[in-house]
């Protein structure tokens, strides 16, 4: 099962002691009734640990689901684990999350307003379009896919290339021409790993989740720069 990561960028607090002060014993949680049971839906902040140089965390998100079964539709409460980490790197603090892109999104907003009553304390990572190519460049025969964006012909917003096409250095390098590449899916060290422009981070091989958090850490985030900020 692939896991995924998303990596953001945090403008502020940047102090991991006032970030945990923060988020210690966060709870925004409200109650609805199920056919007559009560239960509490919301989010909340749990397992908050402090280490040397990272802040970790579980943000548990509660809900109401409604399901079918056969002819009869049930609701049934559902909670949503997200492991997260506030992570210091050079001079920057990164917050990554183990979460698909939608969710890893949803939780950022949340926790730059929680940190600091605003959207943008905390947004996307950033990897260049320079930075990808060297990626595929340095080990071509790892890649495995390629997608590229801001395609300069009419009516097209994405090119891809597959399998025996990576090893066409003339089609590469005219889609090169057309536009900047978006997304790469390579192998590092045996696990195969999927990266966009905007950090999300897929893990598809089978590996525990700490080893695929330890590779993002030690083979993606030097990747990254801080965004351009218009």
């Amino acid at each position: 099962m692939a896991i995924p990561f998303k990596i953001f960028e945090v403008i502020e607090p940047k102090d991991l002691g006032v970030i945990a002060s923060k988020l210690k014993d966060l709870r925004i949680l409200e109650e609805e009734d199920i056919d007559g049971k009560v239960v509490e839906v919301g989010m909340e902040v749990s397992d908050l640990r402090l280490e040397d140089g990272s802040l970790k965390g579980v943000i548990e998100t509660s809900f109401v689901a409604s399901f079918r079964y056969k002819n009869e539709f049930y609701r049934a409460p559902i909670t949503v684990d997200a492991p997260f980490e506030f992570y210091e790197y050079e001079d920057r603090l990164l917050l990554i999350f183990e979460a698909k892109k939608a969710r890893a999104n949803k939780l950022a907003v949340f926790l730059s307003q929680v940190l600091a009553a605003k959207k943008n304390a905390i947004i996307e990572a950033y990897i260049p379009h320079e930075t990808l190519k060297a990626m595929h460049e340095e080990n071509p025969m790892g890649t495995k896919v390629i997608f590229f964006d801001e395609i300069k012909l009419p009516n097209v917003k994405k090119l891809a290339l597959y399998g025996e096409q990576l090893r066409d250095s003339r089609l590469y390098q005219e889609y090169l021409r057309l536009g900047k590449i978006w997304y790469v899916v390579f192998e590092i060290e045996g696990i195969v790993v999927g990266v966009t422009r905007n950090c999300v981070v897929t893990v598809f091989s089978r590996v525990d989740p700490e080893d695929a958090l330890a590779l993002v850490k030690e083979r993606i985030i030097p990747r990254t720069e801080p965004p351009p900020i218009e």
